[in-house]
């Protein structure tokens, strides 16, 4: 199987943003620096879809393992 992303989503109007991969992982990026910040783990498949809450505090992950995740990340607001 062939790593990569699948889907990007800008995290509100703070500086991080987070991608879905193809190996399952969904993963926080600080846009100024590059590096990952944060790795969430729970599919066994890749990632078809993120989602940002309305509050900002959740991201919601929907993957081809017919599961969906929701991870906290009020931290990254």
């Amino acid at each position: 199987m062939q790593e990569g992303v699948a889907c990007l989503l800008w995290l509100g109007a703070s500086r991080f943003l987070a991608t879905g991969s193809v190996d399952g992982k969904v993963r926080i990026w600080d846009s100024l620096s590059g590096d990952c910040v944060r790795t969430f783990s729970g599919h066994d498949h890749a990632i078809q879809s993120l989602a940002l809450s309305a509050s900002g505090d959740f991201l919601v992950s929907v993957s081809l393992d017919t599961t969906a995740r929701v991870f906290e990340i009020a931290e990254f607001k």
